[in-house]
């Protein structure tokens, strides 16, 4: 578009060219028609020279070689711009008639004044252009980086969360070989069904994966603790498609699961939510244990899942933790993105 604009402002400026040249002379605009596009047509293709000219030497009025330069330029465009109405007498073998007439005629200081006119209007474009086209890659290569910035960060809390999980399935499965082997199959089963979404997740799911992972990862710890391990799950159906970070509750979960209630003999009950509330997807995860704030300060808990939202989102989410009523509780709000179901 910026060569065809280009091609289409110097058009209209033959036209208006050929309309004032007709009202000044009082010709009719078919014969000046002709002059007012060699006139602008000179211009226009002098403009393609200086266009280049901008972009091997850079904006510094204050250089010598800058202003010299452009001088230089200067005085050439409009000396070819005064003469180019006389095109046709050159071709037509009546140039130096033509030219004599020129050097008498009071037009030529209007055109060469109009040529440097036009110089400076071209050459103050040109390098406006490029300062606006530099601005906007220097923008643009920022945002990338900040891009490519929090990507590394994400693959890094990820890379981090992954062994993590990996260790504590380990450690589950070996605490039912001894004691029961038969379950212990039934989890390593269940745990390569966790491992493949752990792996193969990409930077969003719509969050009916995370909720259907956050399911299976109850139910695999289900076999090791049994009855005294009692879920109560609350989903809005509005949240399924709502696009959300992989493993963004697992930490909170097993953080209820093993400091909330894994140690007490009677087992204990944790209660998950997802719904939508004021254009936020709100995430809940409280146990009814002891109450103290697990997973914050160390280790993987509360404090990475905060760090992660934070890289993802910036301050659109946010994490409340602390002690509830009966227990301890998280509550996460992300902000509402959709997209379409991505591969399994």
């Amino acid at each position: 578009m910026g060569w065809v604009g280009y091609v289409i402002a110097w058009v209209v400026a033959a036209l208006f060219w050929a309309l004032a040249a007709s009202w000044g002379s009082h010709r009719p605009p078919r014969e000046t028609i002709l002059y007012g596009f060699l006139a602008m047509g000179t211009a226009g293709l002098m403009g393609v020279g200086v266009w280049a000219l901008s972009g091997r030497l850079e904006w510094n009025w204050r250089s010598r070689r800058f202003l010299a330069l452009h001088l230089l330029s200067m005085v050439g465009f409009a000396a070819l711009y005064a003469v180019s109405w006389i095109w046709p007498d050159v071709v037509t073998g009546k140039g130096a008639a033509a030219l004599a007439t020129l050097r008498t005629s009071p037009i030529l200081i209007w055109n060469l004044l109009m040529g440097t006119w036009l110089y400076l209007v071209v050459a103050g474009f040109s390098y406006a252009i490029r300062a606006q086209r530099r601005a906007r890659s220097v923008e643009a290569a920022a945002a990338e980086a900040r891009l490519m910035a929090q990507q590394a960060q994400l693959a890094a809390l990820r890379a981090r969360l992954n062994p993590h999980f990996l260790y504590n399935a380990l450690h589950s499965v070996g605490a039912l070989v001894g004691r029961d082997p038969r379950r212990a199959d039934q989890a390593l089963e269940r745990l390569g069904d966790l491992l493949r979404y752990v792996l193969d997740a990409e930077e969003e799911v719509p969050f009916r994966r995370e909720w259907a992972f956050i399911q299976d990862y109850l139910a695999f710890e289900q076999l090791r603790l049994g009855e005294r391990l009692r879920v109560d799950s609350h989903v809005d159906p509005a949240a399924a498609t709502v696009l959300a970070p992989p493993l963004i509750l697992q930490p909170l979960v097993e953080n209820a699961v093993r400091h909330g209630l894994a140690d007490r003999p009677e087992g204990g009950r944790i209660a998950l939510g997802a719904r939508i509330v004021d254009g936020q997807l709100v995430l809940t995860v409280d146990d009814d244990g002891a109450g103290a704030p697990a997973g914050e300060g160390t280790g993987i808990g509360v404090s990475s899942v905060r760090e992660r939202l934070r890289v993802h989102y910036g301050d659109a989410a946010s994490v409340e933790a602390g002690p509830r009523a009966h227990g301890f509780g998280v509550t996460l709000r992300l902000p509402v993105r959709r997209g379409e179901e991505l591969a399994a």
